[in-house]
């Protein structure tokens, strides 16, 4: 009889926990309801914090996302979006609000950051992926590519880590695609391109990143040769790899080339942006 009354006591512990979240939960999801009926932005923004507050969820705080993205309160936006992914209930959620998130970081002037962001975004999301996320990807690509990649925001992707989706699906290691500037039809860089690879050198020779080793590989657009693409796209890997070496002497032996050509093309168009964003070097990990 003694054992009878200490499995209750047991299995008390175990279901009311249970029994307790789930009432919270149906509660949490009244609040949401409430909130989706109100017309007051501020009283839909109380009733859906009311719904986190007891049950943290996917809806209420994406729904939290879009209402502050709508009175251009970014950060309260950037933290709800960031919220909801940490309860999204499929890879689709979670890209969702991982691709929310990178449009506000692009719109906040976080570029690089962005792009990291709506990459794991396109890439979690099972095809087929929303439009309006392609368009976001590729005009933060358009702005990077007019602009400096920092030696900050460098370190800030490799140090992330491979991001994997929370339910296992998939995976991203971390990368890097450089706007790296050369002349035309050349392998030689122009100034921008120099810049921009003296920034990639004090990242790539950080000390906290000492004992690892990168892949530099050069992509071209698909104008011209499978053959001369190829050869222009080794050389182009080769050169940056050659002037890192040369600004920045720990980096030799830790630096491999490749080069792609135009078989791994970022877009199939045959506009000026798409040939634009097809010529880049990528700058991954390497085992």
């Amino acid at each position: 009889m003694k054992h009878f009354f200490w499995l209750i006591a047991v299995l008390s512990l175990i279901f009311f926990p249970v029994i307790s979240a789930a009432v919270d939960c149906r509660l949490g999801a009244d609040y949401y309801y409430r909130a989706k009926s109100e017309t007051d932005p501020q009283q839909v923004i109380a009733w859906l914090h009311r719904s986190v507050a007891v049950c943290p969820n996917f809806n209420a705080w994406y729904m939290l996302g879009l209402i502050y993205t709508q009175q251009e309160e970014m950060d309260p936006a950037i933290v709800a979006f960031s919220q909801a992914r940490a309860q999204a209930v499929s890879s689709e959620t979670e890209a969702l609000a991982l691709a929310r998130q990178g449009e506000l970081l692009a719109r906040c002037g976080y570029l690089p950051r962005a792009l990291q962001t709506l990459k794991l975004a396109k890439r979690f999301h099972p095809a087929p992926v929303p439009a309006w996320l392609e368009a976001s990807l590729k005009n933060t690509r358009i702005k990077i590519h007019q602009s400096l990649i920092s030696a900050a925001d460098i370190m800030y992707v490799f140090e992330s880590g491979t991001q994997i989706s929370r339910d296992g699906r998939f995976s991203v290691r971390p990368a890097v695609n450089l706007p790296v500037h050369f002349d035309f039809d050349q392998a030689d860089l122009n100034s921008a391109g120099t810049r921009q690879v003296i920034e990639l050198g004090r990242a790539l020779s950080n000390p906290s990143v000492k004992a690892w080793s990168f892949l530099l590989v050069g992509h071209t657009d698909k104008r011209g040769s499978m053959a001369y693409n190829q050869t222009l796209s080794e050389n182009r890997a080769y050169t940056v790899k050659m002037e890192l070496e040369h600004r920045f002497p720990s980096l030799i032996g830790r630096l491999e080339t490749r080069g792609r050509g135009e078989r791994e093309l970022l877009y199939d168009g045959d506009s000026q942006e798409d040939h634009m964003l097809n010529r880049r070097v990528q700058v991954t990990l390497y085992d």
